[in-house]
């Protein structure tokens, strides 16, 4: 079985979830973590990276990821989304959306632009480790909410279990496949990762690692899994890359 663990999912014709299911025939991919999209227009990143454009704060699209789950419970898992500016309200928003179904949470530092030290983040992490949840976010070119500040906040949860999105910060991150060694719960997911850095990646720390993720709508499944593919890895790694991981930390 393959899971891809990250795609977006919108309210748009491609980005939605018979998209994304037609993308996964022709990939061969068999269910989807889910994370709700359309907050940025992905179709223009590099005007939010470089600041000309501004993402929509105004509301984060969960009911998306829940409705995706309704209609296609057998293909989908969902990652609940929060913005930490909203304060402690976000840790009860969280249990309640554990409660109907939801199987993580997703943060987007790009989106909210946030400081990994923040007090609400460090409740965010012991929140997850007590219901016993992946805790994924991705980092930016910023100190607040860099591969070293993510780091930072894994060792202090050890009880967590932590997914850091596109193999850290930039195409070649070899700080996060660093401290992917140094720390038993910090994962690294595939999406974006370049093949050199994937490739050094299962090099150094095995099979167990690293998470199989395709980050659609803006890349195609099928894409981001001949990534996988092309590290020419054995069957029994291939199954934990692209599915055992993932399945292990949402307990499925």
């Amino acid at each position: 079985m393959i899971i891809d663990g990250h795609a977006h999912i919108l309210d748009t014709d491609y980005g939605d979830a018979k998209a994304l299911l037609e993308q996964y025939k022709v990939a061969g991919v068999d269910k989807g973590i889910l994370v709700p999209g359309g907050m940025l227009d992905v179709r223009k990143m590099t005007k939010y990276i470089n600041g000309e454009e501004q993402p929509d704060v105004s509301q984060v699209p969960n009911f998306l990821v829940e409705n995706a789950i309704a209609e296609y419970p057998d293909r989908f898992y969902g990652f609940y989304c929060v913005n930490p500016h909203k304060g402690k309200p976000v840790l009860d928003e969280l249990k309640t959306a554990m409660q109907k179904g939801f199987c993580g949470l997703k943060l987007a530092p790009m989106v909210h632009q946030f400081s990994l030290s923040a007090p609400i983040i460090m409740e965010l992490a012991e929140l997850c480790g007590i219901l016993d949840i992946p805790f994924y976010t991705h980092t930016v070119y910023s100190p607040a909410a860099s591969t070293k500040k993510m780091n930072q906040l894994v060792k202090k949860f050890p009880k967590t279990n932590f997914i850091l999105g596109h193999m850290g910060f930039g195409p070649s991150d070899v700080e996060a496949v660093q401290f992917a060694l140094e720390s038993d719960n910090l994962y690294l997911e595939s999406s974006q990762g370049s093949h050199v850095i994937l490739k050094e990646a299962v090099e150094k720390l095995g099979s167990t690692k690293l998470i199989f993720g395709s980050e659609f709508p803006m890349y195609h499944p099928s894409v981001s899994l001949q990534s996988i593919y092309a590290l020419n890895c054995s069957s029994n790694e291939l199954d934990n890359i692209l599915c055992n991981n993932m399945m292990n930390l949402i307990k499925k």
